[in-house]
């Protein structure tokens, strides 16, 4: 992508970001759905993807739901996506309007031991991490990968650590993550990407083995720090409400073995809140592209257009 084309877009997100700060929340939600309508038509082949995520992680639905299900999905996307560049503007008092968290206590009963902090791409997943620091008052370090544009990149995380968070590149983060558990800190991971056959234990997600990241139950296992759960559903008015959870871990040795369980207990704990609230997760990236087995095109079946 050139220069040119990376500038244009950081002035479209800058100028996103400075529209939708300024009207209602509700009108900030029909920006978002009709962002996500023009995503959706803008690329076939993501929409495609979406498609067969969806079939094939609901067999039971009909076509026509998973169609609604598409559509939902991008929606949610386009709202998002109108909602981070607000993020230069919102203040404490908006974060407090919009994020309400549940079960706070379990924060803070772990507060100064460390903890790993692991939500998924689902809500406002930049809302979620920005705002558990503020809201519990404890910095957090924020693994992230670079943007592929470089002008996009400075801004989300200028946005990321305008609240005394820090962000943490995912290419060289070890040293830095184990750092910060063993001096007591918060470390938020989003693990809900395809890992590669290097850094990736099998396990099972919505019916179809895929490959995930082993690194944050290694962590929490070697270190004997909690994983604590929380994913952000919107409700009819915006709000988001993150309900945090602790995985049962006291009963798992740090092996092979208990690694293993521990991952999969953090994949199931995402599958059941995207089986509450599907429209939530962003079904458009390629979470099954290492699948081990073989699936079939349901999109080609589907007619979708």
């Amino acid at each position: 992508m050139s220069k040119i084309t990376d500038k244009l877009i950081e002035f479209l997100l800058l100028t996103i970001g400075f529209f939708s700060s300024k009207i209602s929340l509700s009108s900030r939600l029909k920006f978002g759905r009709a962002l996500g309508t023009m995503l959706r038509n803008f690329s076939k082949k993501r929409q495609r993807i979406t498609y067969d995520n969806i079939r094939h992680a609901f067999p039971e639905y009909s076509d026509e739901q998973c169609r609604r299900l598409v559509k939902a999905s991008y929606a949610n996307l386009g709202t998002v996506l109108v909602e981070i560049p607000c993020m230069k503007y919102f203040n404490e008092d908006d974060y407090n309007k919009y994020v309400k968290f549940e079960n706070s206590d379990i924060i803070h009963s772990n507060r100064d031991k460390g903890m790993i902090l692991m939500s998924g791409h689902f809500g406002n997943w930049e809302f979620t991490s920005y705002a558990v620091g503020l809201y519990h008052d404890i910095p957090v370090s924020i693994i992230v990968k670079h943007q592929k544009n470089k002008y996009v990149d400075a801004i989300i995380n200028e946005y990321r650590t305008k609240g005394g968070n820090q962000v943490v590149f995912m290419d060289n983060a070890a040293r830095a993550i184990v750092k910060t558990i063993r001096s007591g800190g918060v470390v938020a991971i989003i693990a809900d990407q395809s890992a590669r056959r290097n850094n990736g234990i099998v396990t099972e997600f919505f019916g179809r083995e895929v490959l995930t990241y082993a690194a944050p139950a290694e962590l929490a296992l070697k270190f004997n720090v909690p994983i604590i759960c929380g994913f952000a559903h919107r409700d009819s008015e915006g709000v988001y409400h993150v309900k945090m959870s602790e995985l049962k871990s006291d009963d798992l040795e740090n092996n092979d073995e208990g690694i293993l369980e521990l991952t999969k207990r953090h994949v199931k704990a995402l599958e059941n809140a995207i089986r509450e609230q599907p429209e939530m997760w962003s079904w458009q990236h390629r979470r099954w592209k290492y699948n081990p087995g073989k699936t079939t095109d349901l999109y080609k079946e589907s007619g979708l257009k």
